[in-house]
């Protein structure tokens, strides 16, 4: 994916200021119920601001990190040390602008009620703390990311397009990355055994004929409020269908991967079941491709559907 480190700039901005901004309703939130309660310049009001913006800096490291991790996982992009020390640099930054402006508004007041000290002791824990969380959230996306992008089953994003045959925004309106990378990763350890195949393939090839369609359905020049809105409702339909189609495989390929003897027999005609009911549902739009789907249930059932 092209400008990856850009596009997750933007988005963990975007998480540095939602918290800005639900700290700023805090505040106000705070500031009225010590003003209404008489208490508005007392050592209580202005611990509790401290405190407010504490709650910023304690989900800083742990809500900027999440977005950088999750997005990784889904594009199977390792964080480089080059990244780490960005990110690092960033985060620090942007406390320490904030501890800044936290300083500005309350240690005055601190001051005046002769807690300016209690104050400095504040900061310092707050630095000694902001610190400690940054660097064990740096270490458990380093764990889960590369972690999970050295293991090699994971197919990236560009990769599910060239498989799949499907446009990257289909992917993401459908909201099956990641469980289709699930899936492609139980398949690729199964992939080497000889009884499968063209049976995996077909499988696919299932998967291809379901997004094809679902894209061609998303296509469609409507002239009428009524017609642009049964076509809203019919893309809704089928966007659910066809993800619940997905989720569904999941747990009987998780089967698939077991020994043959520890596989649970109701699990795999359920999950299978279920499968076969949404693909012969919409008035047999999709029946055609269960042949795609049916060699596999044979193969872990000897039985049809």
């Amino acid at each position: 994916m092209d400008n990856l480190d850009d596009r997750i700039d933007t988005l963990i901005r975007d998480k540095l200021v939602s918290l800005i901004q639900q700290n700023v309703v805090r505040i106000k939130r705070t500031t009225i119920k010590f003003t209404g309660n008489n208490k508005k310049h007392t050592l209580e009001h202005w611990q509790a601001l401290f405190d407010s913006y504490d709650k910023v800096f304690r989900n800083m490291p742990r809500e900027m990190l999440r977005v950088e991790r999750e997005i990784r996982l889904k594009f199977v992009s390792p964080l480089t040390d080059a990244r780490v020390a960005l990110l690092r640099k960033l985060i620090n930054s942007e406390a320490e602008i904030l501890i800044q402006k936290r300083t500005d508004e309350c240690r005055p007041e601190f001051e005046k009620m002769g807690h300016g000290d209690l104050f400095d002791q504040q900061v310092k824990k707050t630095r000694e703390k902001l610190s400690q969380q940054l660097e064990e959230q740096i270490q458990k996306s380093l764990d889960a990311v590369n972690t999970e992008t050295e293991q090699g089953h994971k197919m990236d994003v560009q990769d599910l397009v060239n498989t799949y045959n499907v446009k990257e925004s289909t992917l993401h309106e459908i909201n099956i990355i990641s469980p289709l990378q699930s899936i492609n990763a139980q398949l690729a350890k199964v992939n080497g055994d000889p009884n499968l195949t063209g049976v995996l393939e077909n499988l696919q090839d299932g998967f291809r004929h379901l997004f094809q369609d679902y894209q061609k359905h998303r296509v469609s020049d409507v002239a009428t409020m009524a017609a642009r809105k049964k076509l809203k409702m019919e893309v809704a339909r089928d966007t659910m269908t066809v993800r619940e189609i997905v989720i569904t495989t999941q747990p009987f390929l998780d089967q698939l991967v077991l020994p043959e003897g520890k596989r649970n027999p109701e699990v795999i005609r359920k999950s299978w079941g279920k499968v076969f009911e949404i693909l012969e549902g919409q008035d047999g739009r999709w029946a055609s491709v269960i042949p795609n789907f049916n060699p596999l249930y044979e193969f872990m059932c000897g039985e049809g559907n």
